[in-house]
């Protein structure tokens, strides 16, 4: 079969003054604007094209966070491990990461540092592939060339910081769109492939790429791909024929061929999403993973109305399409605001009246795009107002899970125009929106532009060269001022991601490696890094206890580095785990242990009790997330219980809570309680639960961790693990999605 987009009506890609030679002068208008159009196009296309490299390898700088630079540190530590899926790594939200960022890193990783220069080459790779697979998909509901690569160069050119940071910065929806697009447009041409070698080449590329997205995220694939495409292989099949033929002389109903092939392209992604599927089981099952995003739930009704507002107020915020407060009305700058959020309202109002006309119209591969542009828009919006998957405390930031689909949709609106024209009101307000969507290049908060505005240095960038000037190496500080100081410093300065837990660091393993943790990767100085209010909340005299007292103190803006003459995991509990003679695992409980109910009861860094009263049920301890050796282990607890109840019960878990290697009851009074278990493979990430349900008091004075067949000890396991972790009944949550 032949291409769609080669069979529009030949008068589509004319321009008005060539479909309706009226000779008067508002034709006369329109040819000119038009031809002028196609003259400028090509600086326009230029601009574009230097602008985001520019943005990519340097006007990015200035936005980079510790969530973009994690493709650098995993594509590191793939290297150091020798396996694309790294044992030691933290995944969240289950997403492995099979085609993204780092992969395309990787390669460059034995010959380059790992530096700024690297992410840019990875954004310049994916921005590559996303403006191609958009450029291919275009052509199923634009027409001419020329209107297809206006719109792709509106889309490659920002549109605006948050649009910009999805597309191109991070890339993280700018992944998941160039995956959504090839799903369509392979899928489209399988559809419509003439001969067995166009259906093999189409059906594998189709299938492959199914596969990709299912092994990455099955939840997220099924999302994006899976739902959407089978509205647009339905919008694709209604209108080609009768689907259903009765056949007379057989006296039975059946199918049409459009029918059996639109079956069996379902059947194959089917099939593929059922490999990709198994693929990422396994390998979820062979490395660390925490939920998040992905455990939704519903709101109250009281929830969808405020879901609702705020679900549109992220669209406009995704768009810049939302006025600066206090800015004045009538100024040059507030006259161009009102116009953008008029121009985004219409948006919203046309895309509707577009997905209409293409379902409504004679040309399968625009019914498809429709199909898939609008299903996968309304999901989003469905998802948005009535489940907690957005955090509405940032409803524009949240408004990142409709930007693929909404992209989609302004291709949809770009076809309407180019169909309606510039005498019809809705055409010409569709190409009233798609020209203001052009004006974004001069938009001041469109990060393109910073190619002829500049850009400041940002705080990062000063912490790196001012660490490296100081010979510091290997440090610690909170998430978002962590990995990013590790890239920009080309990995001279590695900076380990820490949380604050009553006073005292531990370890953030949220989108990190484990090894970055153990005492044993690095020997030598290390520092501390706090920003003001992260200082306010340090016990320092608890740290002093622990760690010692700073070797030297300085400051960096508003930040204070305090260094240390050794490696600080040594010391710190829930870091490193002592072996005593007898082989058990040893460290205190004390102020750092883990509870949801209950007290402990000691002083400083000194070991104690956990005590809980009667009243309330929960975990009285659980975590610390110890790394221990494959092999059999002993575990024993001392509580004290009252009476002759059950009081509750001690649990081994790994795998983030979601594997339950031993449990045994808690029955008073005063129990030992043993448990035996076996730890599958190597730093098996190992938490001990003690619960209380609350019928009576409950006193937990150790727990001792032996491996089997060594004499135990009174010794308790070290202070737990950060709130990264998976928590007993609560799902561990994604510092930004």
């Amino acid at each position: 079969m032949t291409n769609d987009a080669q069979r529009e009506p030949a008068g589509l890609d004319r321009t008005p003054s060539q479909a309706a030679p009226s000779g008067d002068y508002v034709d006369h208008l329109i040819g000119m604007a038009t031809r002028l159009g196609k003259a400028l196009l090509p600086l326009l296309v230029l601009y574009s094209v230097t602008a985001l490299i520019y943005y990519l390898f340097k006007g990015y700088v200035a936005e980079f966070h510790s969530d973009s630079a994690v493709k650098n540190l995993l594509a590191e530590e793939v290297i150091r491990e020798g396996t694309y899926f790294p044992h030691d790594w933290n995944y969240v939200n289950g997403d492995l990461w099979v085609l993204f960022g780092q992969t395309f890193i990787i390669p460059f990783l034995p010959f380059f540092p790992n530096g700024f220069a690297l992410h840019g080459v990875s954004g310049l790779i994916s921005s590559f592939i996303l403006l191609l697979s958009l450029w291919w998909t275009s052509g199923m509901v634009i027409g001419s060339r020329w209107m297809r690569l206006f719109v792709v160069t509106i889309i490659g050119g920002g549109i605006y910081t948050l649009m910009a940071e999805h597309l191109f910065g991070q890339v993280s929806y700018g992944n998941v769109l160039f995956l959504c697009t090839l799903t369509l447009y392979s899928g489209w041409r399988l559809l419509e492939s003439a001969g067995r070698r166009r259906f093999l080449l189409w059906g594998g590329a189709f299938a492959a790429i199914t596969v990709l997205t299912f092994w990455g995220n099955p939840q997220r694939a099924a999302a994006y791909d899976l739902l959407p495409m089978l509205a647009g292989i339905a919008a694709w099949s209604w209108g080609r024929s009768d689907l259903l033929q009765w056949r007379a002389g057989g006296r039975r109903w059946a199918m049409s061929a459009e029918l059996r092939r639109a079956l069996l392209v379902v059947a194959i992604m089917l099939a593929a999403a059922a490999i990709g599927t198994a693929l990422h089981a396994y390998a979820i099952s062979q490395v660390n993973n925490a939920s998040g995003a992905g455990s939704a739930r519903w709101l109250s009704f009281d929830g969808f109305l405020a879901n609702l507002k705020f679900t549109l107020l992220g669209i406009l915020g995704t768009f810049g399409a939302i006025p600066s407060e206090g800015t004045n009305v009538m100024s040059l700058h507030g006259v161009y605001e009102a116009t953008r959020l008029v121009a985004i309202l219409i948006l919203l109002v046309l895309i509707p009246l577009a997905a209409m006309r293409f379902l409504n119209g004679a040309r399968p591969a625009a019914r498809m795009f429709a199909g898939v542009a609008v299903s996968g828009m309304l999901l989003f919006v469905f998802l948005q107002v009535t489940t907690t998957t957005p955090d509405m405390n940032g409803p524009i930031v949240s408004a990142r899970y409709m930007v693929p689909s909404l992209v989609l949709c302004v291709f949809l609106v770009a076809g309407y125009a180019e169909q309606m024209g510039v005498r019809r009101l809705s055409g010409a307000l569709g190409w009233g929106v798609l020209l203001v969507l052009a004006a974004s290049f001069l938009h001041p908060n469109n990060s393109f532009s910073r190619i002829y505005r500049g850009q400041p240095e940002s705080i990062h960038q000063v912490q790196a060269r001012e660490l490296s000037r100081r010979g510091l190496s290997y440090g610690y500080a909170t998430f978002w001022n962590a990995n990013v100081v590790s890239v920009l410093s080309e990995g001279q300065v590695k900076v380990r991601p820490i949380l604050l837990q009553n006073g005292v660091p531990l370890p953030h393993r949220h989108l990190a490696s484990n090894e970055w943790f153990r005492p044993s990767a690095w020997s030598g100085r290390t520092f501390l890094m706090l920003n003001n209010e992260e200082r306010a909340s340090l016990d320092r005299s608890l740290l002093a206890q622990l760690v010692g007292e700073p070797i030297d103190t300085f400051t960096i803006r508003d930040f204070e580095v305090l260094v240390y003459p050794m490696n600080i995991a040594e010391r710190l509990p829930g870091w490193n785990v002592a072996r005593t003679r007898d082989g058990s695992l040893a460290a205190p409980l004390t102020v750092l242990s883990r509870h949801q109910v209950g007290e402990f009861e000691g002083t400083g860094s000194g070991s104690g009790i956990l005590r809980a009263p009667a009243g309330p049920s929960g975990f009285l301890h659980f975590g610390p997330y110890l790394e221990v050796a494959a092999g059999n282990y002993e575990l024993e607890i001392l509580v004290d219980v009252p009476d002759t109840v059950q009081a509750g019960y001690v649990e081994v878990a790994s795998g983030g809570g979601r594997a339950i290697l031993a449990s045994a009851p808690i029955i008073g009074p005063t129990k030992k309680v043993s448990l035996a278990f076996n730890a599958a493979k190597d730093e098996e990430l190992v938490e001990i639960r003690v619960f209380t349900n609350g019928k009576v008091p409950m006193v937990l004075r150790f727990i001792s961790l032996t491996p089997a067949g060594k004499q135990s000890s009174p010794a308790t396991l070290p202070a737990p693990a950060p709130t990264s972790e998976p928590v007993p009944g609560q799902p561990a949550t994604s510092a930004k999605q």
